[in-house]
């Protein structure tokens, strides 16, 4: 008997994951889905406002799932995840990543949850998963349940939680796009202010400076100490970065420290823009 039930086991996970190798993860837009009949339903309202703030914050992490429309309308019926279509339709999002299934696996609640559950853990970029492990622990996710089922250490969770929390929309975009990497990322979310980091990836993003360059930067810059001066002082503590990347990207050779030593003796007084003189009349 519990040589049956291990076959049946056995065979129900190959299923999943032969479903898992079928189908990939596309963006859909999001007009030309509908829900299967049946499927619309009341949705608490605070629950769905605190889904939208996340999606606005992080994308969608977790895919739909639909199934293409027997019509031959080019629609999509949706077989799960009304309240992120819903939310991303709200937003004014135009697609939403979605694992497309044939009827023949929509009507599997296994194979749906299996793809639902694994489809982004297992083949998602370094970057969708930190958010997804982020996002989990914000909805109250024990640490070490993330870790098992993301398979990373407890302080791995700890770290990309204290590292992403409260990131703000353009650094997520940032990130994603490519224009920083998580490395580059937890530099700058050690040193910078949460308000100040979307125009410091720019930065360094812009100057193409290296990661451990930046460390040395801002050790050297005691950036600590100019955080400590407070909010008031933001822009000038982005022109005096903005100079200081700027400076460390030209043609002079040597290494960081040694190019640091050699702007120390150049800062300029005052950053401050120069406006045009009024012309006398």
């Amino acid at each position: 008997m519990r040589e049956r039930v291990a076959k049946s086991q056995f065979r129900s996970e190959n299923t999943a994951v032969a479903a898992f190798s079928l189908y990939r993860m596309r963006d859909v837009p999001v007009a030309k889905i509908r829900p299967e009949e049946g499927l619309d339903r009341k949705r608490d309202r605070e629950g769905h406002k605190e889904l939208q703030r996340s999606i606005q914050q992080f994308g969608v992490l977790t895919p739909i799932t639909v199934r293409p429309a027997p019509d031959d309308s080019g629609e999509y019926l949706l077989i799960k995840g009304q309240g992120r279509t819903l939310a991303c339709s709200l937003l004014g999002l135009k697609t939403i990543p979605a694992i497309i299934v044939d009827d023949a696996y929509a009507e599997s609640e296994k194979v749906q949850q299996f793809l639902v559950e694994n489809v982004a853990r297992l083949k998602m970029r370094p970057i969708d998963r930190a958010l997804l492990i982020t996002h989990a622990r914000q909805r109250g996710e024990e640490t070490s349940e993330v870790a098992k089922r993301f398979g990373v250490s407890a302080a791995t969770v700890r770290r990309l939680q204290a590292q992403l929390d409260g990131a703000s929309a353009k650094e997520v975009a940032a990130l994603r796009s490519g224009d920083v990497n998580l490395t580059k990322h937890a530099v700058i979310a050690r040193w910078v202010t949460s308000g100040e980091r979307s125009e410091a990836i720019a930065l360094f993003t812009e100057h193409s400076i290296k990661t451990n360059d930046m460390i040395t930067l801002f050790e050297a810059l005691g950036w600590d100490g100019l955080n400590n001066l407070g909010p008031q002082h933001k822009a000038a503590r982005l022109r005096f970065l903005r100079w200081v990347c700027a400076e460390l990207s030209g043609p002079t050779r040597g290494t960081v420290k040694e190019r640091l030593n050699a702007l120390a003796v150049n800062i300029p007084l005052s950053l401050e823009v120069q406006r045009p003189a009024k012309v006398a009349r």
